[in-house]
């Protein structure tokens, strides 16, 4: 079901919304049947990496010239919204590895040529701890290790952010370390099978390794987002990196909106132990619920009129501004943190059946609180927003881009 106001839709001339309505056709069955795989595998199963490569979902943010989808920023939001009340582990690596796919706009047009001539390209990677870069003729080695590479085992391509070093020290400026993004071939990095956690299983956010990896200099660039190359022009990528903001609110917005569907289901249903009304006959069961869908339907709405703000601004032809990012922001901490309060809720509703592993909403209740630790969107980043907002100096890289 398409959920964006036909206003969003740019009078229907974009058809971002109909490719978005066909993918999810096509794809809402085959997570449905692969969820629970994935879950146990630690890893998106091969057969749902497959259908969502083959379906173009990992190409939505890549410029239609290099072949990719190039969908308006509303429409792709539904999209990871979407899959992530099926599958939050797929909706989430949709959504990663496309933040991932427009980080891309960093390098030299000849580098995103290379990485994007297979059109099933993938790309994951790890930001922290920072890698070594020292250069080399041609090119660059990359040596490093970084946690939280998402979708590990599908990626075809690797992205390091790197420091430079010199001497065997980081190469400073006034502003700080020299840093560079790095974009290698899987084949020569080595996946490390490490991802043991609570929720969102299904990502496979291993670690990756490389020591002395080669990487020609046209795939490696300064990690300070100046003019793209001349693939990534078009308003979509006047954004900057705060698109993959909204696709980590818009996963935790599919994990609530699949947590309230379940237990709305179950009060219809269930007796509480030792009671004899219905869980749905009890006032304070409504009156939580009902808090509950409230909470939902005002993140939601406060997620999509931000990205709306954002995407009418970039189609001035305008890079977004530090405004734009300090609403940006603050709309993805306020959703996430909402989701991990709805699945509190749901999950004391549902009494003894929320954390049955038989209940869908127990797995809901664990992948809802390990988004909401997620770096980009974490409780911390209120105090990097109203940094921003205050003038203060801010270490969060997004506001010094």
């Amino acid at each position: 079901m398409t959920l964006i106001e036909p206003a969003l839709r740019d009078s229907g001339i974009d058809s971002s919304a109909q490719i978005v309505d066909d993918m999810l056709e096509k794809l809402i069955p085959i997570l449905q049947t692969s969820a629970a795989e994935g879950e146990a595998q630690q890893r998106l199963p091969e057969g749902a990496a497959r259908a969502l490569v083959e379906a173009g979902a990992f190409q939505v943010q890549v410029p239609k010239s290099l072949g990719g989808l190039e969908l308006n920023p509303l429409e792709a939001t539904r999209l990871v919204e979407e899959l992530s009340r099926v599958d939050p582990s797929a909706g989430f690596l949709v959504g990663n590895m496309n933040s991932q796919a427009f980080a891309m706009m960093a390098l030299s047009a000849e580098g995103v040529e290379e990485v994007f001539a297979d059109k099933g390209a993938v790309i994951c990677g790890g930001a922290f701890p920072p890698a070594m870069a020292v250069e080399a003729p041609g090119g660059y080695l990359i040596s490093g290790r970084a946690s939280f590479a998402s979708g590990a085992h599908i990626a075809s391509w690797v992205t390091a952010y790197a420091m430079l070093v010199e001497n065997g020290q980081p190469k400073m400026t006034p502003a700080g370390p020299v840093m560079l993004l790095a974009a290698m071939d899987r084949r020569d990095c080595e996946l490390v099978d490490n991802w043991d956690v609570l929720g969102l299983k299904g990502t496979g956010s291993h670690d990756y390794s490389y020591q002395q990896v080669f990487v020609p200099a046209a795939r490696v660039a300064p990690l300070t987002l100046g003019e793209p190359n001349r693939y990534f022009t078009a308003p979509l990528y006047r954004s900057r990196l705060w698109s993959g903001h909204s696709a980590f609110a818009a996963t935790a917005l599919g994990v609530a909106r699949a947590s309230l569907d379940e237990v709305t289901k179950l009060v219809q249903t269930k007796r509480g132990n030792f009671m004899t009304e219905l869980l749905g006959d009890s006032a304070s069961v409504q009156r939580q619920l009902g808090k509950a869908e409230a909470k939902h339907r005002a993140a939601r709405s406060y997620l999509y009129s931000t990205v709306d703000e954002l995407w009418q601004h970039q189609l001035t032809g305008e890079f977004v501004t530090t405004e734009h990012g300090i609403s940006m922001q603050l709309a993805a901490c306020f959703v996430i943190e909402t989701a991990r309060e709805i699945s509190e809720i749901t999950h004391e509703i549902a009494g003894s059946t929320g954390f049955r592993e038989s209940s869908p909403l127990e797995k809901y209740f664990r992948d809802a609180h390990t988004i909401s630790q997620h770096a980009f969107a974490s409780q911390a980043r209120y105090e990097s927003a109203v940094k921003a907002m205050l003038g203060k100096p801010n270490d969060w890289l997004f506001f010094q881009l």
